[in-house]
């Protein structure tokens, strides 16, 4: 795939498309060697915005990457080698009723987690199917790079109910792992990191120094880190209890009467935020004199988007090999996790795709959450796939979040009717 590359993205009327041309412009020719760029999205106003933004931005950089557009789908996907899915069905109001329903009931609410993050999926599954299945038929060897949330749980309904080649992204643990990196790395020459678990809900279990295991020492060395800085939980680090480093969303699941008490405190919820984040960040991306990614996208959060990115795109593009960590079935890689189920882990990626390196069993310190959590994933998937009411209740039921039957029976029943969601009972 050493030829000029055609890069497709589905929903490009998002806030964040600025994030990816600025991770190509980034990039050299020689690495990267885009040639076209075709951007798609329902809303033809945000998508004239970003277009043309991205004709400017490409223009003053001196590349050549010819730019279309159009809202018809179907053009857009010939002849792309990568198709990158950002699509957020609802928008922000309906993220909006996902964040301040499950408050109502002394829930967490969340766009890619618990009753919120279901509700999402709810949505957004048969929609990103349906995408799927149109790459299939029009470019079925291009790579679907998948960042639509909740995006572990939308890649394994994409896995499978279609042949399409998906790959899930979250720029979450490879944040972690790229921090981890440029603390230690100086101390631990070769030093590498392997996470397991779901989409925002990963762990990075294992560090090693080229052949020699070092995951106690660090963890060690970030107990006491932690420990210097008055941190403490259940009377030791985080690290510690897990003898892992954890993204930040599993706090949600280690500290939840506090995150239910955050967010009952906001006046208000992150969505409303980012609806104002967003329309800042397209007025300034509108404007004639724009040729570099708006200011305002540094408050909309998802640092790393682009890097994630463009590291798998090159990996494929090159055929490299280089381990990297997305979300892909599980394939024996996981024990106790069923084969055709979507994890998160290191895999090595080169023209092929991503293929996921061994891990064996989950650490029993975390295992149990993983395992349950996992269950709630794939029964969401088949919820939204067959609109089956029973098993969107199982899905909470298995929720380590939700799991009180008394509560599920008359929130579903708010969130399905505020989605316009009509399932069978």
């Amino acid at each position: 795939m050493r030829r000029g590359v055609s890069v497709c993205v589905v929903g490009a009327g998002s806030s964040y498309t600025p994030e990816l041309i600025d991770g190509i412009l980034g990039q050299t020719r020689d690495a990267l060697p885009v040639a076209q760029l075709r951007l798609t999205d329902i809303n033809p106003d945000r998508l004239g915005i970003m277009a043309g933004f991205a004709q400017r931005a490409i223009a003053h950089s001196g590349r050549e990457i010819a730019v279309d557009s159009d809202t018809d789908l179907g053009r857009m996907l010939k002849g792309a080698d990568f198709v990158i899915a950002q699509i957020r069905v609802g928008g922000m109001k309906a993220r909006h009723l996902d964040e301040s329903i499950p408050l109502k009931y002394g829930l967490l609410g969340q766009e890619t987690t618990g009753p919120g993050g279901m509700c999402n999926a709810l949505r957004t599954i048969p929609t990103m199917v349906e995408i799927a299945r149109k790459v299939e038929e029009i470019s079925p060897d291009a790579f679907v790079l998948n960042y639509t949330n909740p995006s572990g749980i939308v890649t394994e309904a994409v896995t499978k109910y279609t042949q399409a080649r998906i790959i899930g992204l979250c720029a979450g643990i490879p944040g972690v792992q790229d921090s981890l990196k440029r603390r230690f790395a100086s101390r631990y020459p070769d030093f590498k990191t392997y996470a397991v678990g779901l989409n925002h809900f990963g762990y990075v279990y294992r560090m090693v120094s080229g052949d020699r295991e070092v995951t106690a020492e660090v963890i060690d060395l970030l107990d006491q880190e932690e420990k210097g800085r008055g941190g403490s939980d259940a009377g030791m680090s985080m690290y510690r209890l897990l003898q892992a480093v954890p993204l930040s969303y599993v706090g949600y699941f280690l500290h939840r009467s506090a995150a239910v008490a955050r967010r009952k405190a906001d006046a208000t919820t992150r969505a409303q935020e980012v609806e104002v984040i967003e329309s800042r960040i397209l007025e300034e991306a509108a404007r004639p004199e724009t040729v570099s990614k708006p200011e305002a996208l540094k408050e909309r959060g998802g640092g790393g988007y682009a890097d994630i990115t463009f590291s798998v795109m090159k990996a494929i593009i090159n055929d490299t090999g280089e381990e990297l960590t997305a979300n892909v079935p599980n394939r024996g890689t996981v024990l106790g996790i069923d084969d055709d189920a979507v994890v998160e882990v290191v895999c090595e990626v080169n023209r092929h795709g991503a293929r996921a390196l061994p891990v064996g069993p989950i650490p029993l310190a975390f295992r149990g959450l993983v395992q349950a959590l996992k269950a709630y994933e794939t029964l969401t998937v088949e919820a939204a796939m067959h609109r089956d009411r029973r098993l969107a209740t199982l899905a909470l039921m298995n929720h380590p979040l939700v799991g009180d039957l008394d509560i599920i029976g008359p929130l579903l029943s708010e969130m399905l009717e505020a989605n316009g969601l009509v399932f069978i009972p």
